[in-house]
């Protein structure tokens, strides 16, 4: 089963996920780090942006972007939708997935790979949605 309906579903999960991640201290890190970072996923299709560059004085840190095209990201993550839920799903060993070619990355990897060690608080809080939403993606509503 695909970890996601389709992409109205992804849209969804990461709108609620950008919410409750905005103003949190990952978030507070991408904004200090000053760094945008874009997930590409296909099958379905979406990019996802995290943007900790642009946000005003007085707005949460972070912004989640849907099909965004600017800000310009620093890094770029591509890979299947199913991969991408591994990856929120804190399953994925990101290192290794690069190795083998599962990710493909563009722009400054060393730097976002920086962020991996504030990731768990966000890994959490999307295990937690997928669990009110019946257990996983693509289970929503059945």
């Amino acid at each position: 089963m695909a970890a996601y309906r389709d992409r109205d579903e992804m849209v969804e999960i990461f709108g609620i996920l950008g919410n409750r991640a905005a103003s949190s201290q990952a978030a507070k890190t991408l904004n200090e780090a000053g760094m945008v970072v874009s997930f590409v996923y296909h099958n379905p299709d979406l990019v996802l942006t995290m943007d900790g560059r642009t946000p005003e004085a007085g707005d949460p840190p972070m912004r989640m972007l849907f099909d965004a095209t600017e800000p310009k990201p620093d890094v770029t993550f591509e890979c299947s939708a199913d991969v991408g839920h591994q990856f929120w799903s804190g399953k994925l060993d990101v290192p290794q997935a690069l190795g083998r070619g599962i990710v493909k990355a563009r722009g400054s990897i060393a730097k976002a790979l920086k962020l991996l060690p504030m990731m768990p608080p966000l890994y959490e809080a999307y295990r937690e949605l997928m669990s009110e939403r019946g257990g996983s993606a693509g289970t929503a509503g059945a």
